[in-house]
């Protein structure tokens, strides 16, 4: 359950990022605060977005902070980071999420954008990425707790397979991360 504070910092950024953007598809929330939203029961401390580098930049600017660029272990992009009532906010701008074999570049995935799920705060409408991407994701970065989290929620509410297909291909993901995927969700069938 996500607390008040949570709540609030989440619907202020929101009304910058739906200011920012042009099109209510050019950003989503993503991670932990992305699943809380969809009914996931999930440990949170973060808030993270991601979308253009432009629109970081805008953002940026709106806010007067300065994204940078960043290369990390598990994600490179034009990041910016900001604190409110002590909750960390990342907002980045063309992420590309690295694992040990691939690297995965979800602006270049017409199938999330186009899967987006909207999640609701208090009757607010949010963008949030599926399950389906985080469950990728997660194999991905071998963050295995997280990943046998969502398998655990998709194999009790459902997948769209035929997104996980499109995801799959169109982030061109390995055959193991593929095989990976789906014995995580054959598990519990």
């Amino acid at each position: 359950m996500l607390t008040q504070t949570y709540k609030t910092v989440l619907r202020t950024l929101v009304s910058v990022l739906e200011e920012a953007t042009p099109e209510p598809t050019d950003w989503a929330l993503i991670g932990s605060g992305s699943l809380q939203l969809q009914g996931l029961n999930t440990e949170y401390d973060t808030i993270e977005f991601m979308t253009t580098d432009k629109i970081v930049t805008t953002i940026g600017k709106m806010l007067g902070e300065e994204p940078v660029q960043i290369t990390s272990a598990v994600v490179s992009g034009t990041r910016l980071r900001l604190t409110r009532e002590d909750i960390p906010i990342f907002v980045i701008g063309d992420p590309v999420f690295q694992g040990i074999e691939e690297k995965l570049s979800p602006v270049q995935i017409p199938s999330l954008w186009n899967a987006l799920n909207h999640g609701s705060l208090d009757g607010h409408r949010i963008p949030c990425t599926p399950p389906e991407w985080e469950l990728v994701l997660a194999v991905i970065l071998q963050a295995d707790d997280r990943a046998e989290e969502i398998q655990q929620y998709l194999s009790e509410f459902g997948y769209d397979s035929r997104l996980l297909v499109r995801i799959l291909r169109e982030g061109h993901a390995t055959t193991q991360t593929e095989n990976m995927v789906w014995s995580l969700l054959e598990e519990r069938i």
